[in-house]
């Protein structure tokens, strides 16, 4: 499953919301082997991101630059703080002038298909986020939903997925990203 929806947030409080992201310093954060730069995602955007059904478990702003996370890092958002995830959310904020066209890029691997596997063992998962995942020959590409301002897009969150394209070579790809598990 995924579903993309153009203007996402009301038009002034998106606007506010890329002002915030274009004009506050992230915050670089290490999460297991991986650098992140981030934000925390404004208060007032979280009744927005309420979805019937599913609970979040998290939600943060991240960038990428010509400098920093240029790596492909194919993966599947299997568990986050320890929750097993369902579904996640992608809105895209970064200005589309100046910037390197860029989005999310959906995968399939050679041995286990376009989603991880429910039973995967954690050994298993944590080979395919290491040895695989920036592998090219051990994945074909199957879809890419391009960033538009103020575009989301939702998936299931065991779908094999990147950002794209690996480095961002002008501007700042900056995305506001959710998790969410079954209620």
């Amino acid at each position: 499953m995924k579903h993309t929806e153009d203007n996402f947030l009301p038009q002034a409080l998106f606007e506010e919301l890329q002002n915030y992201c274009l004009n506050t310093d992230f915050q670089r954060i290490k999460l297991g082997e991986k650098e992140f730069d981030i934000l925390e995602t404004p208060i007032k955007i979280l009744p927005y991101l309420q979805t019937e059904g599913y609970e979040l478990i998290t939600t943060f702003i991240r960038q990428a630059t010509s400098k920093f996370d240029t790596d492909l890092r194919i993966h599947a958002d299997n568990i986050i703080q320890g929750e097993k995830t369902a579904l996640a959310k992608v809105l895209y904020i970064n200005p589309k002038d100046g910037t390197t066209e860029n989005g999310t890029a959906f995968w399939k691997h050679h041995i286990h298909g376009e989603e991880l596997p429910e039973d995967v063992t954690n050994e298993e998962f944590d080979r395919l986020i290491t040895e695989d995942a920036n592998d090219w020959e051990k994945w074909s590409i199957q879809q890419i939903l391009f960033s538009e301002p103020n575009r989301l897009v939702t998936y299931k969150s065991n779908l094999f997925h990147s950002k794209f394209p690996a480095k961002i070579h002008n501007g700042k790809r900056i995305v506001l990203v959710a998790f969410y598990k079954k209620e």
